[in-house]
């Protein structure tokens, strides 16, 4: 990236991922007890700017080599001392899992932005990745509603991959969720109610931007 975009990107605050309010570290707040949630979230850039058109870019406009610009680079925000529960977090090398798109749209779109999100990280930390979730249900474009229609839209929207419904297959003690945007919340919440339903004991979010 060239230092004429360098400048337009800012690194974006922690919050919580239970009530979305500042939370230094990314942790979930100690009076936050909604069951089957994430214990925390990063956030690596602000969602305007050069972020935002190189996110939009990479889903609508099929740039998805973009993505890899913003991962890298964020990869190496993550060192910032704020972040310190997140590395201790990756320390016990938990598995990545990309949010799944909609069978359809992913069809559409020819690719999972998520995925390719995940896949960069993983080579960067030495991690697994599995698809451990789908999506079941088609919410459509969420762009432009309110937390409340997202939340209720989501409602169902994932399940566990069938391959594991099926067999004895292992299911993770520790997942990273991740995708590209964090914009309620309310899609990230939805998959991690599902991982912590499935068995999976903790649950942390990672995404380029809010």
């Amino acid at each position: 990236m060239c230092r004429e975009c360098d400048v337009g990107m800012w690194e974006e605050e922690q919050i919580c991922p239970v009530c979305r309010l500042p939370n230094k570290y990314g942790l979930r707040h100690r009076y936050c007890r909604k069951p089957l949630t994430m214990e925390g979230l990063t956030c690596l850039w602000a969602y305007e700017g050069i972020a935002r058109k190189l996110i939009t870019r990479s889903k609508y406009r099929g740039h998805y080599d973009y993505l890899g610009e913003l991962t890298i680079g964020g990869l190496q925000l993550a060192v910032r001392p704020e972040l310190g529960y997140f590395w201790k977090f990756l320390a016990g090398k938990p598995m990545l899992v990309p949010v799944p798109l909609h069978p359809a749209r992913e069809r559409k779109r020819g690719f999972n932005q998520a995925e390719i999100i995940a896949s960069i990280a993983a080579r960067q930390w030495g991690l697994d990745t599995v698809n451990l979730l789908r999506r079941v249900k088609d919410t459509g474009q969420q762009v432009g509603r309110g937390r409340n229609e997202r939340l209720k839209r989501m409602e169902g929207a994932f399940a566990l991959n069938s391959k594991f419904e099926s067999s004895k297959l292992h299911i993770p003690e520790q997942v990273l969720l991740v995708d590209d945007v964090w914009t309620t919340g309310a899609t990230m919440s939805e998959c991690a109610k599902e991982l912590r339903k499935a068995g999976v004991r903790r649950v942390w979010g990672w995404v380029l931007a809010r």
